[in-house]
């Protein structure tokens, strides 16, 4: 969450100051302040956008999430790139918010069960959609603003959001092919569990 957070807090400073330096006359009083302000504002409606689509995104269906598809998960190519990008080196730094819609993402707790695994790969999924819809519905911020500031301060808090929003997918898509293995061993070494237990009482039957 620091990473983020800094982020946020540096991209804030440098769109404002940006905006100040850049204007040879300021056009009213306080400019300064109403820019500064503008930005924090525009970066506060950014969040409170992305919140809502989670939250709508994180009460759908679990069955809509269950058929895989290539926008959940990325090939052996786009994979290796991932890791060129050093992603196992930075991919735990970036914040992990399943624990707002009751799930956490960040470290299995129990990969022999199927049932705890399959669960995971949807949220993995469900993260991977509301990411990529506040990249798309994200833009809206450019239009909370009178338009002459909409390349000024809109344009770039959307800029900062789709670099934000994009590092997860890359994560979540990166993980879901991994998550895929973990679930193929659950559910063998499951029903060798059950067949084990079948033998056993059928023994015991016998005796």
């Amino acid at each position: 969450m620091f990473l983020y957070l800094s982020i946020i807090g540096i991209a804030i400073v440098i769109i404002s100051v940006l905006n100040i330096v850049f204007v040879p006359a300021y056009p009213f009083d306080n400019y300064a302040i109403w820019i500064t302000l503008a930005t924090v504002g525009s970066t506060i409606v950014e969040i409170v956008i992305q919140l809502i689509v989670a939250g709508i995104i994180e009460n759908l269906p679990n069955r809509w999430f269950k058929k895989d598809g290539w926008i959940y998960a990325c090939n052996k190519k786009e994979s290796l790139i991932y890791e060129k990008l050093q992603i196992k080196s930075w991919k735990d730094r970036v914040p992990e918010l399943g624990a707002l819609g009751g799930f956490r993402k960040n470290k299995i707790k129990d990969p022999n069960d199927p049932a705890y695994i399959g669960q995971f790969i949807v949220e993995a999924k469900k993260g991977i959609v509301v990411h990529i819809t506040c990249n798309i519905i994200g833009f809206l911020v450019i239009f909370i603003l009178p338009l002459s500031y909409w390349w000024r301060i809109g344009l770039p808090v959307y800029i900062v959001s789709i670099f934000l929003n994009t590092l997860p997918i890359m994560i979540l898509r990166y993980n879901v092919p991994k998550l895929k293995v973990v679930e193929k061993r659950a559910i063998r070494n499951a029903s060798r569990r059950k067949s084990n237990e079948n033998v056993s009482q059928q023994l015991d039957m016998s005796k």
